[in-house]
C-alpha cells in the first residue's frame, strides 16, 4: 500500500536538504554556477531516491518515480514565479528535465534497495 506520509515526507525533508546544501554552498562560493547546479541536482534527486524506499516500504519505485515528478514540478514552478524565466516555452526542456530527474531517482532507489538487500543478508549470516 503507498504511504501518501512517507511520500510527503520526503518531499519535505527533500526540499530542506536541498536548501541547506545550497546556503551552504552558495555561503562558502567554492563552485562554479554549473558545478552548483549539477551538485545540487546530484543532492536533491538522490535524496529523493533514498528517502522515497525508506518511508514506502511495499512500493518504494513509485514513491521514488512521483516524488521526482513532485520535484520537478515545483522546480519548474519556482523557475517560473520566482525567477520569471520561461520555462515552459520549450517542450523539450521540460522533457529531458522529467526525464532526467526520474531516471536518476529510479536508479539511486534501485542501488538504495540492493544495498540495502546486500546489507540484510550478510547480517542473517
Amino acid at each position: 500500500m503507498f504511504s501518501f506520509r512517507g511520500f510527503i515526507q520526503t518531499i519535505g525533508v527533500s526540499l530542506l536538504i536541498i536548501i541547506a546544501y545550497t546556503f551552504i554552498i552558495g555561503f562558502f562560493n567554492v563552485l562554479s554556477v554549473e558545478w552548483v547546479i549539477f551538485t545540487t541536482f546530484i543532492v536533491s534527486y538522490g535524496s529523493v531516491g533514498i528517502l522515497a524506499p525508506l518511508w514506502n516500504k511495499q512500493t518504494p519505485y513509485s514513491a521514488a518515480f512521483l516524488s521526482a515528478i513532485v520535484m520537478s514540478v515545483i522546480n519548474i514552478m519556482f523557475s517560473m514565479i520566482v525567477l520569471q524565466i520561461p520555462v515552459l516555452i520549450e517542450p523539450n526542456t521540460i522533457n529531458e528535465n522529467l526525464f532526467s530527474s526520474t531516471v536518476f531517482s529510479l536508479m539511486t532507489a534501485f542501488l538504495f534497495l540492493q544495498i540495502n538487500k546486500r546489507i540484510g543478508r550478510e547480517k542473517d549470516d
